[in-house]
């Protein structure tokens, strides 16, 4: 914010006939844009069903082999549970949090077509999904997919 003043500030000539007016800043409570996803359906099995089920509680799924289960204690160590929500941690120790498909869709459309859509490539609405702190183990192939598909592109 600083360096945006300084810089608007070199950018104005001062002339000591005219009068200086102030810079009017406003600063809002709440984001001029937002999504309600919680009044959209929910997804009853979403891929991450049975790692959140061992990360919260360590148990197992009903029918899962001794394969299974060490599959699932290795892809465990990955995940980590606040609250409810379920997040993956990255190789660089950044956490993304774990969506379903219904919130996969709505998050691929404020992307790609949104107030700050900028009809992106796949590989880069991929790469800024993740940078939002969103992720689905689909995410690329599906990015690639909707971009595909979008009339405008």
């Amino acid at each position: 914010m600083a360096d945006a003043l300084a810089t608007l500030a070199s950018m104005i000539r001062a002339n000591k006939e005219e009068e200086m007016r102030p810079i009017q800043m406003s600063i809002f409570e709440a984001p001029a844009c937002c999504c309600n996803i919680e009044e959209e359906e929910k997804d009853d099995n979403p891929w991450y069903q049975d790692i959140l089920l061992y990360v919260r509680d360590r148990k197992y799924p009903e029918q899962a082999t001794k394969n299974d289960k060490r599959t699932l204690r290795r892809l465990a160590c990955d995940y980590v549970l606040d609250g409810d929500i379920l997040y993956k941690r990255r190789k660089d120790q950044v956490l993304l949090r774990c969506v379903d498909a219904v919130e996969a869709k709505l998050i691929l459309e404020e992307v790609h077509e949104g107030v700050c859509g900028t009809h992106a490539n796949g590989f880069t609405m991929a790469r800024q999904i993740m940078r939002f702190g969103y992720y689905w183990p689909t995410m690329e192939g599906d990015c690639i997919n909707y971009a595909k598909k979008c009339h405008k592109c």
